[in-house]
């Protein structure tokens, strides 16, 4: 008897144990449980999706910001779902729903994205009322997108909503991470006495385009648009190239084997071809009804030896009518270059004065270690905001090397050479060749 009372109390107390464990146990593992539980929902999600937005209104900027809001829209919606997303209506739209910050999550607005994948102008007209009505198809970045609404509480409504996004009136441009459009707006760049005559800047079109491809009136379209872009920054004293020109090289066979590869696009190869510092892609929308025509060109601007977007434009025309189709769409299309050759001059003025970007190459370099000493040697010089080493090569004594200068490249020559010919190890430091802004130097 008293043996099978001691067996019971410990049978109970080994019960008592192990329920306490697996408690203590399952308690531990919630976080982690969470996180995964997290993780798969994310991935749950496409990386993008497409979206169809709609916009109304007389003024083009406002009809525009109204159908980017309402793509950003539809993708919340997508996310969260109607219930979620009725519950935060309020913190959504005081945090996401404005132009400025739909941007973001569109993809090729602020960075390249796959010609498949640009947006579209799938439909504008302006009715008898004057009203803009437009129809935008656009890729939105989702995991992004989720990301953001989760960081700012779309989980639990918070308690503090975070500050809207203040959008313009007006149609705005969109630089990129460059320090020239870097400057506080307390302390505004000067930009009055800035010359921009010393730049190249080439315009074309994106051949490989889908719309392009399946319509061959897309890609008159495309050359007006050019043509128009053209005449306008000629006008500001800038060097541009001409479309046939253009049109030739960008025919050449190894030219077009490069740009089927898919890695690098056709407006950075004609850029490398004919040394051009900037380069442009233009993509026309062009909508017309009888002979009634308007037209929305949407631009971006690079810097061909970094690849980096320095600013975006999406103009729009009025809309013309004439005699005939081509002429209502030309006058359209003439008004909308226009207006980007107005606040184009301005983000070329701020890309001078912030300072140009040049490739600089190296010769004659005994080692690493000298190829070092010169980045540190170049960073002290006046005028120079950055210099990086890019890449190099002991065996063939060449180095390359990212350069960002106040000055034109005239300017950047004299200066490194007035600077670094008189230093030990410098004697033999000379300019061997100068093409737009690639500069080589030579060491021996």
């Amino acid at each position: 008897m008293m043996t099978k009372r001691i067996l019971f109390i410990l049978l109970c107390f080994f019960f008592a144990f192990n329920t306490g464990c697996t408690s203590t146990s399952r308690g531990s593992v919630k976080p982690d449980i969470q996180k995964e539980s997290d993780r798969l929902a994310m991935d749950s999600y496409p990386a993008d999706k497409d979206f169809i937005g709609e916009g109304s209104a007389t003024d083009f900027s406002d009809a525009r910001s109204a159908a980017y809001v309402d793509v950003i829209k539809k993708a919340t919606i997508y996310i969260l779902g109607d219930e979620k997303y009725n519950q935060n209506r309020e913190q959504i739209e005081k945090s996401f729903f404005s132009y400025s910050v739909a941007r973001r999550y569109i993809l090729g607005e602020t960075e390249k994205a796959p010609p498949e994948k640009q947006k579209k102008w799938i439909y504008n007209n302006r009715d008898a009322e004057g009203v803009l009505h437009l129809q935008l198809k656009a890729y939105v970045n989702i995991k992004m997108l989720k990301a953001d609404l989760d960081a700012v509480g779309m989980k639990e409504i918070p308690q503090t909503p975070p500050p809207a996004v203040k959008e313009s009136k007006k149609d705005s441009v969109s630089p990129g991470a460059t320090t020239s459009e870097k400057s506080s707006p307390e302390t505004p760049l000067d930009l009055s006495g800035v010359d921009i005559s010393s730049l190249t800047f080439l315009v074309y079109y994106n051949i490989n385009d889908p719309v392009i491809q399946k319509d061959p009136d897309q890609e008159t379209y495309a050359k007006w648009a050019v043509d128009n872009l053209n005449r306008e920054i000629a006008s500001l004293n800038v060097k541009t190239f001409d479309l046939e020109t253009v049109e030739k090289l960008a025919n050449e066979r190894s030219l077009l084997q490069e740009a089927s590869s898919g890695n690098v696009g056709v407006g950075l190869l004609l850029a490398q071809k004919v040394f051009a510092e900037l380069y442009a892609e233009v993509s026309p929308s062009v909508s017309y009804q009888g002979n009634r025509a308007h037209v929305i060109l949407n631009v971006k601007v690079f810097v061909r030896t970094t690849g980096a977007m320095i600013a975006t434009y999406e103009k729009g025309g009025q809309q013309y009518e004439s005699a005939s189709l081509p002429a209502a769409i030309k006058m359209s299309m003439r008004e909308a270059a226009r207006k980007i050759r107005e606040e184009l001059s301005i983000s070329l003025k701020r890309y001078i004065a912030g300072g140009r970007f040049y490739f600089v190459r190296l010769t004659g370099v005994k080692s690493y270690k000298e190829a070092s000493r010169f980045t540190s040697a170049v960073k002290k010089i006046e005028g120079v905001v950055d210099i990086s080493l890019k890449s190099g090569s002991k065996e063939d004594m060449v180095y390359d090397y990212n350069l960002q200068f106040k000055g034109n490249p005239t300017d950047a020559v004299d200066r490194l050479i007035e600077a670094l010919s008189d230093k030990p190890g410098y004697e033999n430091f000379d300019l061997k060749e100068i093409r737009g802004n690639e500069l080589t130097f030579s060491m021996d």
